[in-house]
């Protein structure tokens, strides 16, 4: 029973270090507002930044829900900046920090 113990130990200690790495990803993406195509790279950008800083603590349920949610949170921020208001013909917009 103690080794079984220690193991959920073990896991709950690389859960949590995924979840704080993942709560710590600051990317900035730079994309054309008027351009989709421009738009969906940013996105893809920041998906790939999200896979490679966790790609050794993948396979939980816990960390792979964690990671949708950022995924989408980070694919909102960028749709809405592109939508938004300030972004003129020639702008250029960014987005950095969502945590």
């Amino acid at each position: 029973m103690r080794e079984n113990a220690e193991t959920l130990f073990v896991a709950s200690e690389d859960i949590a270090t995924a979840l704080n790495l993942l709560e710590s990803i600051e990317v900035e993406v730079g994309f054309d507002s008027d351009d989709p195509e421009s738009i969906e790279q940013a996105i893809l950008a920041v998906e790939e930044a999200i896979d490679t800083r966790l790609k050794g603590h993948r396979g939980d349920a816990r960390v792979e829900s964690a990671i949708l949610r950022v995924k989408f949170d980070f694919r909102c921020a960028i749709i809405e900046q592109a939508a938004s208001e300030d972004a003129g013909a020639d702008t250029i917009g960014s987005v950095q920090t969502l945590h």
